[in-house]
């Protein structure tokens, strides 16, 4: 394996463990303020720290990746074509995504009272998470994501 697909494989990892960090963090929170007096509370607690250690994890991991590629001055071979064909295809499926979730969450307001913290919660998850596992997708069907 070459030093590029190393450093590709490293991204996508640490995509992924961001992406479900968060995921798991601010949804447990979410599942903690529909339902305050569950008998899981500390269960979810302790999976809510968890997702936040693991999605801090990844952005200090996140730091170590860019000064690998830096000391192997790989970044222009990294981030080539199809990096930037899939990065835009992701923002847009985020895109499309936050834009559904505002609509469904605004027609949804007709009927019932929502929570606008949970609100804002549910569309961050869909802002931070949606573009990343978008480009983990659209990179392994490429055949760019370093599968082994």
């Amino acid at each position: 394996m070459s030093d590029i697909d190393a450093l590709i494989r490293m991204r996508n990892r640490f995509l992924a463990l961001s992406a479900t960090s968060f995921l798991v963090w601010q949804g447990m929170q979410i599942v903690q303020e529909i339902f305050p007096d569950s008998g899981a509370y500390g269960l979810l607690t302790l999976l809510a720290l968890v997702g936040s250690l693991g999605f801090a994890g990844a952005m200090v991991m996140f730091l170590v990746y860019a000064s690998r590629v830096t000391r192997t001055n790989t970044q222009a071979t990294i981030q080539d074509e199809l990096f930037d064909h899939n990065q835009a295809g992701a923002v847009r499926i985020a895109y499309i995504a936050l834009m559904a979730a505002v609509v469904a969450l605004y027609v949804l307001t007709d009927f019932v009272e929502l929570n606008v913290e949970l609100m804002i919660r549910g569309l961050l998850i869909v802002g931070v998470c949606v573009p990343q596992f978008a480009f983990l997708i659209l990179d392994r069907q490429d055949g760019d994501g370093g599968v082994e």
